[in-house]
C-alpha cells in the first residue's frame, strides 16, 4: 500500500523574502504501492503545481463520494500495471499575494530555484531515484501549467517532461481583458493598498469567487512575479495599465508580456528539443482562453520541429482533477520508454 510522507523543509532561497513569507513549507510526497529502497530500478519523479493560490496539497484532497482521492487513483492504477511506479511531490510555492508563478522574482523571492534546485535535491536526497532529468517531471494547471513549462524552457537541466494543463498563455488575450474588472474593484476600495487590505482581511475571500473583487486579487498578484519593482508598496510590481483610463503602461506591458509561454518558445527552442515529453492540456470552454494559448503554443513548437501531444476535451478552466493520473501515466510511460 502506498502512503503520502509530509516533510518541512526549510528552505535557503525563500529565507529572508521581500514578501515575509515562510521559508520552511511543508512538502507531501507521495511514494507508489511496495516502495522499496532495494529495488533495482529507481523510480521516476513528477512535480505536480498548483494553480494561482493554491498549494501543492490541494491534489491530495477528497473530493468526496462522487470523486476518488489521487493517491487511491494512482494506487490502484500502479497495482493493476497501468501506471509505472513514481514518486509524486507536491509542492508549496504560494506567496502572502497568492502567486509566484514559479519564477524567481527580486519581489517575491526565488521560487523557480527553490523547486529546480532545492526541492529536486532533497527528493533525490531521501528516496530511490533516478536523479537524472530524464527521469524527472513537472505537470501543473493554470500557474501551475505556466509553472511547468517554464521550467521545461528555463530549466532543461532538471526536467525531461513537461505537462501544461491549462497553462497561463496568450497574455494579450488574458492580461488585457483583466483590466476593466481589477479597475472598478481596486477604485471602489479606495486604491490598491485598501483594496489587498481588504481582500486579505475577508476570512473567506473566495466566497467571492465569480467576483471582481478575486480577479483584481489575481491581477496585482502577478506584477510581483512578471514586472518586479520592490518600491511599489504592497503589490512590489509595476501595473502594466492605468488604474483610471486602463490604458497600457507600454515598459511594463513589454515585461509582462516577454513572461508568454508562446513568446518564450522562440527564446528557448534547443532547450524545448532537449525535452523528452511535452504535453499540453485544456478545455475546449476555457473561460480564460487557455485552449487558445495552447493552440499558439503548439503552432511554435512545429514551426521549430519540436514534438508536442497537444488535447483538449468537453470542459472549462476546472474541473480537470479527473485528468490527472492519465497525465502521469503518459508522462512516466514515455520517461522510461527506451
Amino acid at each position: 500500500m502506498s502512503y503520502v510522507r509530509h516533510f518541512r523543509h526549510t528552505s535557503a532561497v525563500l529565507e529572508h523574502n521581500p514578501m515575509g513569507d515562510p521559508f520552511v513549507r511543508n512538502v507531501p510526497v507521495y511514494l507508489p504501492p511496495d516502495y522499496s529502497e532495494r529495488r533495482r530500478e529507481p523510480y521516476p519523479v513528477v512535480f505536480l503545481l498548483a494553480g494561482w493560490s493554491g498549494r501543492g496539497a490541494h491534489y491530495l484532497a477528497d473530493g468526496g463520494a462522487f470523486s476518488f482521492t489521487l493517491t487511491d487513483r494512482l494506487d490502484q492504477l500502479i497495482t493493476d500495471g497501468t501506471l509505472p511506479a513514481c514518486i509524486v511531490v507536491f509542492p508549496d510555492c504560494a506567496t502572502r499575494l497568492g502567486a509566484s508563478q514559479y519564477v524567481n522574482s527580486p519581489a517575491n523571492g526565488n521560487y523557480m530555484d527553490y523547486v529546480t534546485d532545492e526541492l529536486v535535491d532533497y527528493i533525490d536526497g531521501r528516496f530511490h531515484t533516478h536523479k537524472s532529468r530524464d527521469y524527472r517531471g513537472v505537470i501543473g494547471h493554470s500557474s501551475g501549467g505556466f509553472g511547468a513549462l517554464a521550467f521545461g524552457m528555463m530549466r532543461s537541466d532538471r526536467f525531461g517532461a513537461v505537462c501544461s494543463s491549462a497553462g497561463d498563455s496568450w497574455y494579450e488575450f488574458m492580461y488585457r481583458n483583466v483590466i476593466p474588472p481589477t479597475i472598478s474593484a481596486v477604485n471602489a476600495a479606495g486604491g490598491v493598498e485598501k483594496f489587498v487590505e481588504s481582500f486579505l482581511a475577508n476570512p473567506n475571500p473566495f466566497a467571492l469567487m465569480g467576483s471582481t473583487a478575486v480577479v483584481a486579487m489575481l491581477t496585482l498578484s502577478m506584477a510581483s512575479c512578471y514586472t518586479p519593482n520592490v518600491e511599489v508598496p504592497v503589490i512590489k510590481g509595476d501595473l502594466w495599465f492605468d488604474l483610471e483610463t486602463g490604458e497600457l503602461v507600454d515598459d511594463a506591458w513589454r515585461r509582462l508580456c516577454a513572461w508568454d509561454p508562446i513568446a518564450m518558445v522562440d527564446r528557448y527552442v534547443t532547450e524545448l528539443r532537449s525535452l523528452r515529453w511535452i504535453h499540453l492540456e485544456a478545455g475546449l470552454d476555457d473561460e480564460y482562453g487557455l485552449q487558445f494559448g495552447h493552440r499558439q503554443i503548439a503552432k511554435k513548437l512545429a514551426a521549430h520541429g519540436i514534438s508536442y501531444a497537444l488535447d483538449e476535451y468537453p470542459g472549462k478552466h476546472g474541473g480537470h482533477h479527473h485528468r490527472m493520473p492519465e497525465r502521469l501515466r503518459r508522462m512516466t510511460t514515455r520517461m522510461l520508454a527506451k
